[in-house]
């Protein structure tokens, strides 16, 4: 079911696909029910071929009764006659619609006797261009009515007419009018309980139809399920007509799985249905039938059909082989996109047995159907925007998804305007945001944000922009959003419209919540009375907290905090009495007695109990905006981020306008794969020279690892994005295995995008915590809580690092690799292993190799390196003619009085050249080291992408680690 103006749209494109089918007598056929039902009661079909001409022009007109209109109130007849009036109708699906109504007009004129002309044609007819030609109908001395193609989409939608678009459009089945949830359905029930079904009657059917979906879908109505189901049973006779008997085969089907939850029952009546599929091949039918289909593969996978899934992929096979005949013969655009559509739908079912559907097939129709969509303009686009945000709900973040919902939109918003595309955007981040899938949803969010960044949609770009801020806070980018929490407040309160001030209180509190989670506690205590002027201004009821949970969750969180402090740095929290004395009293007092009570949580248990829970609960460290320095802690990317600067009011604003910035690239770049090896980077931030403008970076160094970052402390604006990038980047060159081109290929304009959002961030900082809240005093003079304990966010989700195998990787050229290192070993070692085979030692050196899970063809790799180095071959450097040397050394063939003793093989020589090992596997694949990379990490990013420990050959290539076993206990 759907609402009117979609169900319109649907009719309306339906509508326009008769043209291309040359479907004039439907279109006849069609009139004339709507003008009986919504005109005339005494009209009078015409007889005989139109088409051969002598109708006068009329297609059907009225016929002369000599009941007075109004005459008998109970005869529904008689009070819809045209009466004395004579009315003739014209039924056209002409495009140039204009000169047809004139012939029209003409043609009547001349043969005379009408009082009145009913036009109905599918091109739309403007206003103004609608009564200059009911002016010059009235100086030819008859009335004329228009009903063009718009105007006919919306009376069909309406449930009395519905069943003539069901008989003479085809529709699919699943677009029906939405069913009232008033005592109309009561009634209707009521009436059906003492009526017959007449089998023949599309009226009856869609009468019965609408009580079907009703308890089908309604769970107050669901006990009526049985008795609608009765009913449509009764057009399942051999009175039936054929069409409208499949029809109602598939109400049945489609209520008793979705009201019942089991289709096993309704084998029969399935199979019944797709046995003259061949016979239906209206797009309206192909869409039921492929719809069914999916119904039944999706009860068959949820044990509510319990068949055999042959006659599934049969059905299969027929509907693909009707529409892709369909397709070839398909006459325009129009129709050529309902196909495909259909196609596309299919396309989500298996094939055959054992495989799975694949979305790039659907994809690929769609994108199709798209090509066609743009030349065919009352394509029900809106509604195909509606089915893909389900796609998104069910397939989630998929690159060539995102790209066609995009191009969805982007028609949509040259159809309907940016500010319809820009809900559809909202609508797909929403089905991406129950998914969990924040870094997709923000990048939908950011395009809807864009979209309707004016005046109009004000109101819309706020509620984006706190969305924002919650997704980027979900992440654990607490500075992204506070800063479009800062954006979003901003915008309230400058904005002149009142609705808009509404949302002043909303965004601070966003605010307030990504400062206190940004672990910036005693911010958090300085922004609360902010955000309760606000509310109070704001809102008309602001102290019935059972209206506010927020806000009681807010000052509950404050007190906890007051409260650890109290517990961890008592000096600290007498220190911030001055600060807390300002706030308002009836806010003050309840905050201060419940900080203070012995049965607060924060004083339960063991210190390092509560510090758990405050790294359960916050991103970094409570009260970490205290003392001489600032530590910001993040993870993104699979890098530890940590950045340093100086606690006082001139730098603040800048260094966290750059963390902000650095966090909404990471979010931005997530989806690249940047060749990231998971590692620490650490940034220091100072403000530069009054003279500098931008920003200056310098290291890492092998002596130093961490970014030197120089700021201006002039606000930054959209034009120096580019600043930000440059930091960004040095820092990614710092923690990738790539070289510089492969590494720039990750950039693009998206992460520009998101960078700047109507206002730099120091601005708005100082905005919000202007110097007198900021308190430079306070924080200076002390400390975070207890500084010397680390803290170890587990609060919140992350962007994820890029891992799975790495787009350069190749299992073929792997195990190649690995054979050639396998037959170098044995060549090189083999009657030194035969030696060391006697060696105690030895061997339990290799089995603590084999348990730590390192490879056979990795252990007999570093067991030959110190063995190539042994016999004389160890450069300082690597250089062509040295590298040529080494291939010549690992190439050596072993003869017995070669063998090297075990002692070569010492736990030093092992532990030394496995690390030298890590880096030798590295330069095979050609990756950088980065410089912030330990040991460890490289091998961990290896391993994960590069199959380090993964990748192996067969057995009879392996060390027999259960004879080495059995060696060592025998020593």
């Amino acid at each position: 079911m759907t609402n009117p103006a979609k169900l319109a749209a649907m009719l309306r494109f339906h509508l326009s696909e008769l043209s291309p089918q040359n479907a004039h007598h439907q279109f006849e056929h069609l009139a004339r029910h709507v003008a009986r039902a919504r005109l005339y009661s005494n009209i009078l079909p015409a007889t005989g071929p139109v088409s051969a001409g002598g109708d006068g022009g009329k297609d059907f007109e009225t016929f002369r009764t000599y009941l007075a209109v109004g005459r008998d109130p109970g005869s529904a007849f008689a009070n819809h006659t045209s009466g004395a009036r004579v009315v003739a109708f014209a039924c056209t699906l002409e495009k140039k619609i204009e000169p047809k109504i004139r012939k029209d007009m003409e043609t009547i004129s001349v043969g005379g006797g009408i009082d009145e002309l009913v036009v109905f044609c599918e091109a739309n007819v403007p206003v103004g261009k609608r009564h200059k030609l009911i002016a010059e109908a009235k100086d030819k001395g008859f009335d004329l009515q228009i009903f063009d193609g718009n105007t006919l989409a919306e009376l069909l939608t309406e449930p009395d007419l519905f069943w003539v678009a069901e008989e003479y459009l085809k529709v699919p089945a699943e677009f029906f009018p939405v069913v009232s949830r008033d005592d109309g359905y009561l009634q209707h029930k009521r009436e059906w309980a003492n009526r017959s079904v007449i089998p023949i009657s599309m009226a009856d059917f869609v009468a019965v139809k609408s009580g079907l979906r009703k308890a089908t879908f309604d769970p107050d109505a669901r006990p009526d399920l049985g008795f609608w189901l009765r009913r449509m049973e009764s057009f399942l006779c051999k009175e039936a007509p054929r069409g409208l008997l499949r029809s109602a085969l598939y109400e049945i089907a489609v209520a008793s799985l979705r009201g019942r939850n089991d289709l096993s029952d309704q084998a029969d009546h399935l199979a019944d249905y797709f046995s003259d599929l061949d016979e239906f091949l209206s797009i309206g039918d192909l869409t039921d039938a492929t719809t069914l289909l999916i119904y039944s593969f999706g009860a068959f996978w949820l044990g509510n059909y319990r068949a055999d899934d042959t006659d599934l992929y049969q059905w299969r096979a027929k509907i693909e082989q009707a529409l892709e005949t369909c397709f070839a013969a398909a006459n325009g655009p129009g129709q050529r996109a309902g196909l495909l559509n259909i196609l596309g739908m299919l396309e989500l079912t298996p094939k055959k047995p054992g495989s799975t559907p694949e979305l790039s097939d659907a994809l690929q129709r769609w994108q199709s159907m798209l090509d066609n969509v743009e030349e065919a303009p009352l394509f029900p686009l809106e509604s195909f925007a509606d089915y893909i945000i389900k796609i998104v709900g069910t397939y989630g973040s998929d690159k060539a998804l995102e790209d066609l919902a995009n191009r969805v939109e982007d028609m949509f918003a040259s159809r309907a305007g940016t500010a319809a595309a820009g809900k559809k955007a909202v609508d797909r981040a929403l089905s991406l945001i129950e998914r969990d899938e924040a870094t997709a949803a923000i990048r939908v969010l950011h395009a809807a944000k864009a979209k309707w960044f004016s005046g109009e949609m004000m109101g819309s770009v706020v509620r984006i922009l706190l969305l924002l801020s919650e997704q980027y806070c979900r992440l654990g980018l607490a500075y992204a959003g506070k800063y479009h929490a800062m954006v979003g407040a901003f915008l309230a309160r400058y904005e002149p419209h009142g609705e808009m001030r509404q949302l002043e209180p909303e965004c601070l509190m966003a605010l307030v919540n990504a400062e206190e989670a940004a672990g910036n506690s005693f911010g958090f205590l300085q922004l609360l009375p902010l955000y309760l002027d606000s509310h109070v201004r704001n809102d008309d009821r602001p102290l019935e907290m059972e209206r506010h949970p927020e806000l009681s969750q807010n000052l509950g969180q404050l007190a906890a905090l007051l409260g650890f402090l109290g517990r961890g740095n008592p000096s600290v929290r007498m220190a911030l009495d001055p600060t807390i004395a300002n706030w308002p009293e009836p806010i003050r007092g309840p905050i201060i007695e419940a900080a203070a009570a012995k049965d607060g949580f924060w004083l339960n248990g063991t210190w390092d109990e509560a510090w758990a829970e405050l790294e359960e609960a916050l991103l970094d460290r409570p009260f970490g905006d205290l003392g001489q320095e600032r530590c910001v802690r993040w993870q993104a990317l699979g890098l530890e981020w940590s950045c340093h600067f100086a606690n006082d009011y001139r730098t603040t604003p800048h260094a966290e306008q750059l963390i902000s910035e650095l966090q909404l690239i990471a979010c931005a770049m997530a989806d690249r794969d940047q060749g990231l090896v998971p590692c620490s980077i650490e940034l220091h931030v100072s403000i530069g020279d009054s003279a500098m403008h931008g920003v200056r970076v310098t290291g890492p160094t092998p002596e130093d690892r961490s970014l030197r970052i120089s700021v201006s402390d002039v606000d930054r604006g959209p034009e120096q994005s580019i600043d930000a990038m440059v930091v960004f980047g040095t820092a990614m060159r710092a923690c990738s295995v790539l070289d510089d081109a492969a590494l720039m290929e990750a950039f693009d304009r998206d992460p520009f995008d998101a960078l700047f959002v109507g206002r730099p961030y120091s601005e708005l900082y100082r905005e919000f915590m202007p110097s007198a809240i900021f308190d430079e005093a306070t924080r200076l003079a002390t400390s975070p809580l207890d500084p010397d304990r680390s803290f170890k966010c587990r609060a919140g989700r992350r962007v994820d690092w890029f891992g799975g195998p790495s787009p350069n990787f190749d299992q073929a050229r792997a195990e190649e690799d690995i054979r050639r290192r396998y037959d170098w070993a044995r060549r090189a070692l083999r009657f030194t292993l035969d030696r060391a085979m006697d060696d105690r030692e030895f061997l339990s050196r290799l089995l603590i190799l084999h348990q730590e899970g390192r490879t056979d063809w990795e252990i007999l790799s570093v067991l030959n390196n110190i063995a190539v180095a042994a016999r004389g071959f160890s450069p300082e450097r690597m250089t062509p003619e040295i590298r040529e040397q080494a291939q010549r050394a690992m190439e050596f063939i072993e003869q017995p009085s070669d063998a090297l003793s075990a002692e070569t093989f010492s736990a030093f020589n092992i532990e030394n050249y496995s690390k030298a090992f890590v880096g030798a596997f590295a330069g095979s694949w050609e990756l950088h080291w980065p410089e912030c990379a330990t040991y460890d990490e490289m091998e961990e990013f290896l391993v994960a992408r590069y199959g380090l420990r993964s990748v192996d050959l067969p057995d009879d290539m392996r060390l027999d680690w259960e004879a080495i076993e059995r060696k060592l206990t025998q020593l």
